[in-house]
């Protein structure tokens, strides 16, 4: 602006010069020092002016890129939210959906729990053996307990597991059976699964078959099993060669 005031300065000086000058010689090589230094000062003014239009130029370049950015970041933004949005929901569902399977599962687990209870009585001696400290950990009340779900899932896993794997085999074991008399003599009891069993003394004179039911294992002495019985249990321990031998089975 002050470049501006200058040049206008210089012009007016020089028009008012050429308008006294009376030819005289000083006068034309002072109007002459005068347009020289106009000129020059136009020159420098344009020459910054140009300098300052390309920084002009550039800053302009510069907030049109920075806006650019901006509006980039808040559409990005922008889909940032919904995606959170629908995440968030989707959350929302999975929980939803937790809830609803742990409440069954819960059910689930109660009603296993009933279940072993009842069956428990009738567990043979080996195997219930096996799951006393299991069996303890069974809640008296299910909505009352403050056992974890998990702790009594892995509980009801845990004993389902021991009697399916005893159920799948034949196990041989040494118990205390009574004789219709009352007393009381050592036998070798052969079971075959949660499903029957059959027991013989050392001498194979008092012998039989027990099954299950829900007030315990019911025995049944057949003293003319006693070969058969005596024999399956050798084979069994590998005291005799493998063979087969028929046994009774009763189902009720």
């Amino acid at each position: 602006m002050n470049r501006g005031i200058v040049v206008g300065s210089l012009i007016c000086c020089f028009v008012n010069y050429a308008w006294s000058a009376e030819n005289s010689l000083g006068t034309a090589r002072s109007l002459v020092e005068r347009w020289i230094e106009v000129r020059t000062v136009i020159a420098e003014t344009r020459k910054d002016w140009t300098v300052e239009k390309e920084i002009l130029d550039q800053t302009i370049a510069a907030f049109e890129r920075e806006s650019n950015i901006l509006k980039r970041q808040l559409k990005e933004v922008g889909t940032g939210s919904g995606q959170i949005d629908q995440e968030l929901s989707e959350n929302q569902a999975i929980q939803e959906s937790l809830r609803t399977t742990g409440a069954e599962l819960k059910k689930l687990v109660a009603r296993q729990e009933a279940r072993i209870k009842e069956l428990a009585p009738g567990f043979p001696a080996p195997v219930a053996e096996n799951l006393t400290d299991f069996l303890n950990r069974l809640p008296e009340d299910p909505d009352q307990t403050k056992k974890s779900l998990s702790e009594r899932l892995l509980t009801v896993a845990a004993i389902l597991i021991e009697l399916n794997k005893f159920n799948s085999t034949v196990t041989v074991a040494s118990e205390m059976r009574t004789r219709e008399d009352g007393t009381e003599i050592q036998a070798q009891v052969l079971y075959l699964g949660l499903g029957q069993a059959f027991f013989c003394d050392r001498t194979g004179e008092f012998c039989g078959y027990g099954i299950p039911s829900k007030i315990g294992w019911k025995w049944t002495s057949v003293p003319r099993m006693g070969p058969a019985i005596a024999k399956a249990i050798a084979v069994y321990e590998n005291a005799e060669p493998a063979a087969i031998v028929p046994l009774p089975v009763t189902v009720e």
